[in-house]
């Protein structure tokens, strides 16, 4: 991560976004992008033939007065001269769902160093669970959510925005707090877990969390509640 991506970085984590819950962490958001009505594009983690989940988050940002206009598919409809009108956008999201198969065809279609110049030059990334993984140094917290690998990938490492790791939906998974201990023990670094609703805005050098998270580091826990 070269001092420019640290110097204009704009990144939000959510664990999701289908809760009322969420209603603080998209005021820190639409903050971080600064405009009104901004527009957003949309890179699914996996080929979304009818649109189902993009109409979802279409539906999501129109009620925060954002335009998800944008849709650039990296599998069966991919479409490399999208790419200009994608990163013209105000902030790009990345959609849950498949983590291994999002990083997966991000490397195949050349996006990582493209997602990299987009935030070292003001672009706003937004990550939904496997989306936010991907911001991380690497992906190996999947396996705490049970997902199962794909493609064969050996090499987890990401885009390498932050120095932490990130846990979505952690009101969803039994015994949390010592996987989340252990994590931080193997990784020797830090681990951020998430409850559905709440989230993380980094904007610089500054990080702050939003909601009621946990973060282990070097095999301790502390609540990080704001």
């Amino acid at each position: 991560m070269c001092k420019n991506q640290i110097m204009y970085r704009k990144l939000a984590f959510y664990s999701d976004q289908q809760t009322e819950r969420s209603s603080k962490l998209d005021e820190h958001l639409l903050s971080l992008i600064g405009k009104q009505r901004p527009i957003i594009g949309y890179i699914p983690s996996s080929t979304d033939a009818e649109r189902t989940w993009y109409k979802q988050q279409q539906a999501y940002y129109k009620s925060l007065d954002a335009d998800l206009s944008v849709y650039f598919e990296l599998e069966i409809e991919y479409e490399p001269d999208k790419a200009k009108n994608l990163f013209t956008c105000d902030a790009i999201h990345l959609s849950g769902g498949s983590t291994y198969n999002f990083l997966y065809w991000l490397r195949k279609r050349g996006l990582i160093s493209l997602l990299h110049d987009y935030v070292a030059n003001g672009g706003v990334l937004i990550g939904v669970s496997a989306g936010a993984i991907l911001m991380t140094p690497e992906i190996s917290t999947t396996h705490i959510c049970g997902e199962e690998p794909s493609h064969n990938l050996t090499d987890l490492s990401a885009l390498n925005f932050v120095d932490f790791a990130f846990l979505p939906h952690i009101n969803r998974i039994e015994d949390v707090e010592n996987k989340l201990i252990e994590y931080s023990i193997t990784q020797s670094g830090k681990i951020f877990g998430c409850p559905d609703g709440d989230g993380i805005i980094v904007n610089g050098n500054g990080i702050q969390c939003v909601g009621d998270l946990i973060l282990a580091e070097n095999g301790k826990l502390k609540s990080v509640v704001n």
